[in-house]
């Protein structure tokens, strides 16, 4: 007995160093390229990683161009799409006497979005390509009608006026009062976070089929602060309303307090499911723009945040093996259920790539990614104590503050790395445990739903019932795609390697010249030329994504902008009440909020600025964070993790 004690101790020690070792790959890795540097820069090691870096970060830059111009086209097709199908229903839940005001600046909303003209009338929230909206009604829900959208809004300490925008954006959609169901998810440590769930509510309960709100406990053993623990609590809660839903025909969206989605997201996702079933392993993503208040902010900041959404649709082409989500995302609840929903612990601060990560292991990387073309429209980061009677100076500083703050946050994600490299040696050996069965993950969820004691009051009119039991998750497929495999640690090693690995070698190349003599016949000598051309052409590639930028962003700004117009031009007299709240209070909430919501368009001459500070941008709030999370990530996987300020309209 003692001997297996002994045996037991060691093998946990040796697990733990494992895991350790796994984790603080990142920074191991960062600690030999220094030590390289410095030890053997005229060896042929040092030749052989530079060539590298360079060599990843000219195709980084292609395949982002591509990325970029191929989701720019897929917005324009999907927009061209759903405008030549039916029309939006009467039963639109909102209208307009006239157009918002950022609107009226630009009355052919849809004109110019390819340089060519478009029909002002097109309608690009029309329809759902193969199915009608007027019969959700009775189809949502069935095994194969149109899937329950069910809606996760995780918040904490947003104003009212950020959730409202939101929930009215949604609410403008019309498929909203037949297939969304709303899910507000709070945290206890903020102080009126029921009481605040409680007033939009009240305000929105008539304009979808369903709207609640679950509070995350602060003080779960175990748990990690954010936003990941907070949607594990909410899912967990919302899935027991769907148990006996038939072949669990529901999907789960994960978004942002201040995501604005246009109906077209959830058109396509709902065209796909009636098409192929929910009953499967996949995940939905869209292209995020920065299209609200860039034009007020620091240009270093809107710069890093271009920079930041190329990254996240760099991959997102049809082609595309490899497609994580960034911020926004929509998974089926088949699948949410095989993984055991989202992760809670420390290791689960980058949630939206932790969550695709955990979907691509424990399905033996079968995760089927879908790219839905319709633009999630964010915000910039904004200080909380920036105001309007400040100088511009000093709200550019404390913009760049809270920027470098929330890059801090972005780049401790690098913990996935340590993650995706343990999960691909448990596939070599064998030795791969996580992926759970059916009857397995439908018993932990039984159990952990009865530990749970929130109580979603049911409304009248939502019932779900069916007398046919769900059907099991797909069959297992034991084959392994390692192409997929490769494909995703060259992605992370783009991610989470290269920006350090190349800002030191980018330095080291600059300064070795000037501290020790390099042969011009030398080996190393011809590499420091090559490196410098395969530079330029690196940030001439940057440059030109950057342009593709400019056309993407102004197609989701006017893309945007037409849904509102749209949505604010619909009768709203054919709307039928399904709660006690008063109708037309709040449609009038809907129509105000609409009004207000900020754009932010790109203009030709003061935006020349961010293509000269790109390389500041991306070392400040690239490199450098990823610095400091690599070396701290040594001592601790800890993290206090802070929600980044959004703009307030009062300010």
């Amino acid at each position: 007995m003692r001997v297996l004690s002994i045996s037991a101790t060691v093998s946990a020690s040796l697990r733990s160093l494992f895991n350790y070792a796994c984790r603080c790959t990142p920074g191991i890795s960062t600690l030999l390229v220094i030590a390289l540097i410095i030890f053997g820069h005229d060896s042929i090691c040092f030749v052989a990683l530079t060539l590298v870096c360079h060599v990843f970060v000219v195709s980084y830059t292609v395949r982002s161009c591509y990325g970029m111009y191929a989701t720019w086209k897929g917005m324009i097709r999907t927009a061209d799409e759903y405008s030549m199908t039916t029309v939006i229903p009467l039963s639109s839940p909102i209208s307009r006497s006239s157009a918002p005001s950022q609107c009226a600046r630009d009355t052919n909303i849809m004109d110019d979005l390819t340089g060519s003209d478009v029909s002002s009338d097109s309608d690009i929230e029309s329809s759902v390509s193969s199915y009608d909206v007027g019969d959700t009604l009775e189809t949502v829900g069935d095994s194969g009608g149109a899937p329950i959208h069910a809606i996760f809004v995780p918040n904490y300490k947003e104003s009212l006026d950020t959730l409202r925008e939101t929930l009215s954006m949604l609410a403008s959609h019309a498929m909203a009062r037949s297939s969304y169901d709303i899910y507000l998810a709070m945290e206890a440590q903020e102080n009126d976070a029921e009481s605040k769930a409680s007033t939009l509510i009240s305000e929105f309960a008539p304009m979808f089929r369903y709207i609640t709100y679950t509070v995350h406990p602060g003080d779960l053993p175990g748990e990690a602060r954010g936003k990941s623990s907070n949607l594990a609590w909410a899912t967990r809660a919302a899935s027991r309303r769907y148990r006996t839903l038939l072949q669990s025909n529901v999907v789960f969206t994960a978004m942002d307090a201040d995501t604005h989605l246009l109906a077209t997201y959830f058109q396509t996702i709902t065209a796909h499911c009636v098409r192929e079933g929910t009953d499967n392993f996949t995940m939905f993503v869209p292209p995020i723009v920065f299209d609200r208040n860039a034009h007020s902010i620091a240009p270093i900041v809107r710069c890093a945040d271009m920079l930041w959404s190329a990254a996240g649709i760099a991959g997102l082409y049809e082609t595309s093996q490899i497609r994580p989500p960034t911020s926004v995302y929509s998974v089926t609840l088949t699948l949410v259920r095989y993984v055991d929903f989202w992760d809670t612990g420390p290791g689960a601060i980058g949630e939206d790539l932790h969550m695709y990560l955990k979907c691509f292991f424990r399905t033996r990387c079968q995760l089927k990614t879908v790219t839905v073309y319709s633009p999630a429209s964010h915000c910039n980061v904004e200080h909380g104590d920036a105001t309007a009677s400040m100088n511009i100076g000093q709200r550019w500083m404390l913009s760049s503050q809270a920027r470098f703050k929330q890059a801090g946050r972005h780049m401790w994600g690098i913990v996935d790395s340590g993650y995706a490299i343990r999960h691909t040696i448990a596939l070599i050996t064998g030795r791969n445990d996580s992926t759970l069965s059916s009857e397995h993950i439908q018993d932990g969820l039984l159990e952990q739903d009865e530990e749970l004691s929130l109580d979603l009051p049911e409304k009248a009119s939502a019932i779900y019932v069916s007398s046919v039991s769900p059907s099991p998750p797909p069959a297992r497929i034991t084959q392994v795609p390692w192409k997929r495999v490769v494909i995703l640690l060259h992605r992370l090693y783009e991610a989470h390697f290269l920006p350090v690995h190349y800002f030191i070698d980018v330095m080291a190349c600059s300064f070795l010249p000037m501290v020790v003599t390099v042969p011009a016949s030398s080996l190393l000598s011809t590499v420091l030329v090559y490196t410098n051309h395969l530079r330029k052409a690196a940030a001439f590639g940057v440059i030109f994504q950057m342009a593709i930028y400019e056309r993407l962003h102004s197609t989701a700004l006017r893309l945007r902008l037409h849904s509102i117009e749209t949505a604010l031009s619909s009768p709203s007299s054919h709307i039928s009440p399904i709660s006690k709240s008063s109708p037309n209070k709040s449609t009038e909430i809907v129509r105000q909020s609409l009004n207000q919501v900020d754009i932010s368009p790109r203009g030709r001459w003061i935006n020349c600025l961010d293509y000269v500070l790109f390389p500041i941008a991306g070392t400040v709030f690239g490199a450098v964070p990823a610095i400091k999370a690599q070396i701290l990530q040594f001592w601790s996987t800890s993290f206090v993790y802070e929600v980044s300020s959004k703009p307030v309209r009062s300010q």
